[in-house]
């Protein structure tokens, strides 16, 4: 959200961090370009995405931080076919696995808006991914933090369960998530590993 929020304050857009967490969240960076162009009338420049790219890509460096206890779920979760599906490019999921020490729970099970036809909210990254790792999408158990990403999983038929804890206001999300088709909401990894048994059992 910083790098996006610099970029649309450079084209005539002043919006806070906040506000655009909560408008964009889960968005392609095409589609929030978009949206601001209707809005407002904001003209950007062609290359605003590899821009965007670039930005973050440096600050991911210095920055990027893996989400409190998500490792210690992962290994907790035991050998599982883990898979990504993400409305981000693949260079930049890859290269926040690799600085986070999380890519040797996925490996090449990565799916991003690219590797499909429609990006979320439609289900296609969903069912791609349950693909990839093997599994049918009802029998998949997603962890989204978007209303975006909630409903792209709950059309392609997976169990859904939110996490609100990288947002700002987690109780206010968490009805969102539950109303966009999370089977529950949760806030700390830590709980994730008996999330998931129970919705296998």
């Amino acid at each position: 959200m910083r790098v996006d929020v610099a970029i649309l304050a450079e084209n005539g857009v002043v919006m806070s961090e906040a506000e655009a967490h909560r408008r964009f969240v889960g968005k392609t960076f095409a589609a929030m370009l978009e949206e601001m162009r209707r809005e407002f009338g904001a003209a950007f420049p062609a290359d605003a995405s590899t821009q965007k790219d670039l930005r973050l890509l440096k600050l991911y460096e210095t920055d990027l931080r893996a989400v409190d206890g998500v490792e210690q779920a992962l290994e907790a979760l035991g050998p599982q076919r883990f898979s990504v599906a993400s409305n981000s490019p693949l260079e930049r999921v890859d290269t926040a696995l690799r600085i986070t020490g999380l890519s040797r729970f996925f490996g090449n099970r990565i799916t991003t808006f690219e590797h499909v036809a429609r990006g979320k909210p439609e289900p296609d990254v969903f069912v791609e991914a349950a693909r990839r790792a093997g599994y049918a999408p009802e029998n998949c158990i997603v962890v989204e933090d978007s209303v975006t990403g909630v409903t792209a999983a709950h059309r392609a038929g997976c169990q859904v369960l939110g996490f609100t804890g990288t947002h700002p206001h987690p109780e206010e999300q968490a009805q969102k998530l539950l109303a966009a088709g999370a089977r529950t909401a949760f806030a700390k990894m830590a709980e994730l590993p008996q999330l998931v048994a129970e919705r296998i059992l």
